[in-house]
C-alpha cells in the first residue's frame, strides 16, 4: 500500500514502518490486499503507527435522490401488441408481402370520408427508413418497411398517414417523422376498404420522385445502383401470394392468410404423400411467421424462373386448398411430417 502525508508527498512504506507519525492517506485494494477479489478498489484512511481503519467515502450516486413528482413525465401506456396487424384489410397478403418479402412495390388506397377521402400510396421503403413522405407534387407515400415500430404495425402506418395529411395541409413537403409510442388510429379505422388497387412491383425507388420532374444525373446513377442491389423478385403467374426471388439460390415464398394450425395440418398431409413442393426438383426448406401469417419457403432447381415453377406452384395451391377442407385427424406419418414442418418455422419480428 502506498502512503502520502498531508502535503501529498509519498511518506514511505506506511503502517508501523512509516516515518510520518501524523496522518497519511493510504490507497489500497480493500480485501484484495488479502487475496480476495472484489468488484473495484476501495480507498481507506491509514493512521501511521495504528492498525489500518476503513473510513467510508460518500458518493453522490449513493445518496438518496428525491424527485419532484411535478417534474415527472405523465405515464404513457405502451401500444398493445397485435400479432396480425393488417387483419381485416382487403389487401392483407399484399401489405404483409410489401412489409417482409418485396424490396420495391407500391399500392394505392384512399382514406374514408371522415378523414378527407385522401388518395395516397403504400410503398415498401422511403429514404432513411422514414414512415411517410409528401412529394413535391403533393402525393403522400406511406412506408411499410420502417426503422422504428411499435407493437402494432397498423397503428404505426395510421399515425404516419395522418401526420403526412396534416403536413400536406400545412403546405409542407419531404419526409415525415412520428413518435410510434403516441396513440393513433389504426389503418382499419382510417381507410376506405373499397379503395385498394392492385399492388405494383417496381424496379427501383423512382416512386420517391415527382414523375413530372426531370431527375438529375447523380440521382439517376444512385437509382441504377439501388436497382442492382435489389433482390430480384417476381410474382408467380396465376398464384396470388406466391413470390419468386433470386438470392444465393432461387426460392418461392408462398404467403396465405390461412390459420397457422390448419395450414400446418394441410402441409403435413401433402408432405406425407411427397407433394409438399412446387414441382420437380424443388423442396420445402422451412417457413417463417410474418405479421401473424405463415410463409412456406420452397427451394428451386438451379436457374428455375417464376414462369418455370408456375404450373407446380398452381398444383400446390390447389392441393393445399383441398387439404385444408379435410377434418379427419392426422395419422402417425402425417403427425411426424407435421412435427418436421413446425420445427423449421421461425418468427420474424
Amino acid at each position: 500500500m502506498r502512503h502520502f502525508g498531508e502535503d501529498w508527498t509519498e511518506c514511505g512504506e506506511g503502517g508501523t514502518e512509516c516515518g510520518d507519525r501524523g496522518r497519511c492517506w493510504g490507497w489500497g485494494l480493500g480485501r484484495m490486499d488479502r487475496g480476495e477479489r472484489t468488484g473495484s478498489p476501495s480507498p481507506h484512511l491509514v493512521v501511521c503507527g495504528k492498525p489500518g481503519t476503513m473510513t467510508p467515502m460518500g458518493k453522490a450516486s449513493r445518496r438518496k435522490k428525491v424527485t419532484d413528482p411535478a417534474k415527472l413525465k405523465a405515464y404513457r401506456p405502451p401500444i398493445p401488441f397485435v400479432a396480425r396487424p393488417y387483419e381485416g384489410l382487403p389487401k392483407e397478403i399484399e401489405l404483409v408481402a410489401m412489409r417482409e418479402l418485396i424490396p420495391a412495390a407500391t399500392l394505392t388506397a384512399r382514406t374514408d370520408a371522415d378523414h378527407g377521402a385522401v388518395e395516397f400510396d403504400f410503398v415498401t421503403l422511403l429514404p432513411e427508413g422514414h414512415p411517410a413522405m409528401v412529394r413535391p407534387d403533393g402525393r403522400i407515400l406511406v412506408a411499410l418497411q420502417t426503422r422504428s415500430n411499435s407493437a402494432d404495425l397498423s397503428h404505426d402506418a395510421g399515425a404516419a398517414l395522418l401526420a403526412a395529411i396534416a403536413a400536406k395541409e400545412a403546405g409542407d413537403e419531404g419526409v415525415i417523422s412520428i413518435d410510434v409510442r403516441e396513440p393513433s388510429e389504426r389503418l382499419q379505422d382510417i381507410l376506405d376498404l373499397d379503395s385498394f388497387t392492385d399492388m405494383k412491383l417496381e424496379e427501383d425507388f423512382s416512386f420517391w420522385f415527382d414523375p413530372a420532374e426531370e431527375i438529375d444525373e447523380s440521382t439517376r446513377r444512385a437509382l441504377e445502383q439501388n436497382r442492382d442491389e435489389i433482390i430480384p423478385t417476381e410474382p408467380v403467374p396465376g398464384v396470388p401470394g406466391a413470390y419468386w426471388c433470386e438470392m444465393n439460390r432461387n426460392f418461392v415464398r408462398f404467403l396465405t392468410d390461412n390459420d397457422e394450425a390448419k395450414l400446418f395440418d394441410a402441409l403435413a398431409r401433402l408432405a406425407a404423400r411427397g407433394e409438399a413442393n412446387v414441382g420437380e426438383g424443388s423442396r420445402y426448406v422451412g417457413s417463417f411467421r410474418a405479421c401473424g401469417l405463415i410463409v412456406p419457403v420452397f427451394e428451386l432447381p438451379e436457374g428455375a424462373s417464376a414462369t418455370d415453377v408456375a404450373p407446380g406452384t398452381q398444383a400446390l395451391a390447389e392441393a393445399l386448398a383441398e387439404a385444408l377442407t379435410v377434418t379427419e385427424r392426422l395419422d402417425d406419418k402425417e403427425r411426424r411430417a407435421r412435427q418436421g414442418l413446425v420445427s423449421r418455422a421461425v418468427t420474424i419480428r
